[in-house]
């Protein structure tokens, strides 16, 4: 009888203790992470900006790179075409400095 309930109690401790699965919050924000559990390219670069906002650092998606990498006047067309079409992305979303006064490149 006595071991019986030794037994029933080991079981018991056994299933009370956690599985060992050791997963950081560094690997569940990561990008990949992201796009592989089914949500967007647009929320993944959300979460990376915030984050490289938190530790202090620069990022930039890749339509950023591209679109910092056009010369002058193609870059004048975009931003006049996002000016006029509200949908259109400018790329100042993540990257805009809040200030209380308007400012000429709040357009």
């Amino acid at each position: 009888m006595k071991t019986k309930l030794l037994l029933i109690a080991v079981l018991f401790a056994g299933l009370q203790l956690q599985s060992g699965a050791a997963v950081t919050v560094d690997e569940t924000t990561s990008k990949d992470f992201l796009i592989n559990s089914g949500y967007s390219e647009a929320l993944s670069d959300s979460v990376s900006v915030g984050k490289a906002w938190a530790t202090g650092q620069e990022y930039y998606t890749d339509a950023e790179k591209r679109y910092k990498n056009d010369n002058g006047f193609v870059r004048f067309w975009k931003k006049t075409y996002a000016y006029i079409d509200p949908a259109a992305e400018d790329f100042s979303f993540y990257h805009h400095n809040i200030s209380p006064t308007p400012h000429i490149d709040d357009l």
